[in-house]
């Protein structure tokens, strides 16, 4: 089992100060995770509402000048709301400056209003996303000039510029965490999987990975050579009770957030049906104890969580935990108080 963190952060000027406190003590706590051994951390791209970063690659160079050994990953590129080029280099360039250490996680993205801000139809979601992982797969791995005839982008004899250090890329992340045709597609290219463990419909989730190995083996791939990673919401307190309140809390108000980003606008296009009108209908009306009662969370003491991860490896049958901390406006010394326990307490149970 490997393990990483994602930032997925909530910002709040009261419980954060400046955007520059703000962002060192995201570097602070990636410096810790990599002394504590944990194999990655990723970072979220959204575009409003102090959610998550607009620019993953920047944050994550900023991480990799302070950082020799962790990997630096996303959580994930938006790629329908991009120019694939633009991600190409940027993502090429994090590699080499980094040694090597991109793991790239893709997705549509869930947020109508993010499409709205850079005028992209919803409609396209889906062709965008495959057409622009397309160019950059073509643009990581072609020896020379190529071209590339597409719905909505076209080049022609383009050289890229700098090859990954990774070949014949770096590590690609498809997430897939309620629509059936993300997990097929990422399938049948053979790319890692990419899932949220938090959402409220377990069976629907784990349907799609279901679905994703199925896929893999449909189109010549071992399913054991692939990662699936999961995403879950993670505190590591000194007993169930600590965790509760010193997690919890801010797990809460990040759900509330949460809940609250596709209200300014609601999808219609088909290509969200599974979303079910958006998340915040998805999480209407739950409580923690409904959460914690369906799994869906990583807060608790070191044998709880122990447990938890067995319990997931069994259920979902993932390999790579991904935990999101820092949310909800969680003071910075609790944060590396529980990546500290984790690390401790709870790792070597899989080392």
């Amino acid at each position: 089992m490997k393990f990483g963190i994602l930032y997925n952060t909530d910002y709040y000027p009261e419980a954060h100060g400046s955007a520059s406190q703000y962002y060192n003590q995201i570097l602070e706590q990636a410096q810790f995770e990599e002394e504590l051994g944990f194999d990655a951390v990723w970072f979220g791209e959204h575009h409003y509402s102090g959610y998550s970063f607009g620019s993953p690659p920047v944050i994550a160079m900023a991480a990799a000048g302070r950082t020799k050994r962790i990997r630096l990953g996303t959580g994930v590129s938006l790629i329908p709301l991009n120019h694939p080029i633009r991600l190409a280099e940027e993502y090429a360039m994090l590699d080499v400056l980094s040694g090597g250490r991109l793991e790239y996680g893709i997705g549509r993205g869930f947020l109508k209003y993010s499409h709205q801000i850079f005028g992209v139809n919803e409609d396209e979601n889906h062709e965008r996303y495959h057409e622009g992982t397309d160019i950059i797969v073509k643009a990581w791995t072609s020896n020379g000039p190529f071209s590339y005839d597409g719905k909505f982008w076209q080049l022609q004899d383009y050289t890229f510029f700098p090859k990954p250090i990774q070949q014949p890329h770096p590590p690609i992340y498809a997430s897939a965490v309620l629509t059936p045709e993300s997990a097929i597609w990422a399938g049948q290219h053979g790319f890692h999987l990419a899932t949220g463990l938090f959402v409220p419909a377990r069976e629907k989730v784990k349907a799609v990975i279901d679905l994703y190995r199925q896929t893999l083996r449909e189109h010549g791939f071992k399913p054991e050579e692939r990662e699936i990673s999961g995403v879950f919401q993670m505190y590591c307190g000194a007993s169930n009770e600590q965790a509760r309140r010193e997690g919890g809390q801010y797990a809460l108000q990040y759900f509330k957030f949460f809940s609250t980003l596709d209200q300014r606008a609601l999808h219609t296009s088909k290509a969200f049906e599974h979303y079910g009108g958006g998340v915040s209908r998805i999480f209407a009306g739950k409580t923690y104890e409904d959460l914690e009662k369906a799994r869906l969370l990583m807060i608790g003491e070191p044998q709880f969580l122990i447990d938890q991860i067995k319990w997931s490896q069994e259920y979902y049958g993932v390999n790579y935990l991904i935990f999101e901390v820092a949310q909800g406006g969680e003071p910075h010394e609790l944060v590396m108080q529980s990546l500290k326990r984790f690390a401790e307490k709870v790792m070597p149970a899989f080392r």
